[in-house]
């Protein structure tokens, strides 16, 4: 009996040592709109995102609500290439300056229409896949750095405003 003890405890112990002491989840969030972004487009859709970052596995989670954007409004182009038309873009600054793409959210069974709009879930998603989908060299910490310091913003890409209809500045809550 007591070596059964012991060997239940030490079970425990070495996983308890195997648990992630640092895993911590950053929490972020986005208001999108056509007005206010790097590039306004006047456009009267808006969104919202809850953004959350898992330091310790590396990934992404996404709720993305869009009110006046249908999925068959998204770029057709973008749409059917890997990187859907979605992204996360890191800007040179708090005012715009050069962008670059640091994060796609592909088109697929995570995009919802609805009636007035669309819901966009992504649960999980694995960074460095995404990276993989840009060539990116932006590793995962200067992703984390980016979101932690204002400069990424999300932008949601249409056939009617290529660069962008609508985008909003991703803040850490």
């Amino acid at each position: 009996m007591l070596p059964k003890l012991l060997a239940g405890l030490a079970f425990a112990a070495a996983l308890t040592l195997a648990a992630p002491a640092g895993a911590k989840t950053l929490t972020f969030h986005a208001a999108l709109d056509g007005v206010s972004g790097p590039a306004p487009t006047g456009s009267a859709a808006t969104g919202k995102a809850k953004i959350k970052v898992d330091t310790d596995r590396r990934r992404v989670s996404v709720d993305l609500d869009i009110d006046g954007i249908t999925a068959p409004q998204l770029w057709a182009k973008l749409v059917a290439a890997p990187i859907g038309p979605i992204h996360f873009h890191k800007y040179a600054n708090a005012a715009g300056g050069d962008s670059v793409l640091v994060l796609p959210l592909p088109y697929g069974p995570a995009y919802r229409t609805l009636p007035h709009g669309l819901r966009v879930r992504m649960a999980g998603y694995d960074y460095d896949t995404g990276a993989k989908l840009l060539r990116s060299t932006f590793s995962f910490d200067d992703f984390v750095a980016a979101m932690r310091s204002g400069l990424v913003v999300l932008n949601v890409h249409t056939d009617r405003f290529n660069a962008g209809e609508i985008s909003g500045k991703v803040v850490e809550n």
